[in-house]
């Protein structure tokens, strides 16, 4: 898994429209791609950006469909709360 940042919420919500169409979901047993998450660390530099996160494998792979130079790995600190806050 890897994750893609964004700076707006109506940038994340088309992305998320776009790979829904791309994954054809809604289907069977999958109604979204994804649900809104967002930085919410305040001393993280990503603070107030939003999370999408890019399956690399399995059946819902689309890092084809991102540039890789923007993906990201996790961070531990994107939580409010979590070490270093």
């Amino acid at each position: 898994m890897k994750y893609r940042l964004y700076d707006t919420s109506s940038e994340w919500v088309n992305k998320n429209e776009s790979l829904e169409e791309h994954l054809n979901i809604p289907s069977e047993n999958t109604f979204r791609y994804a649900e809104v998450s967002q930085v919410t660390n305040s001393n993280n530099a990503e603070y107030g950006k939003y999370i999408m996160p890019v399956c690399t494998s399995g059946t819902w792979k689309c890092d084809d469909q991102f540039n890789p130079s923007e993906l990201v790995d996790s961070d531990p600190t994107w939580e409010k709360g979590a070490p270093g806050e």
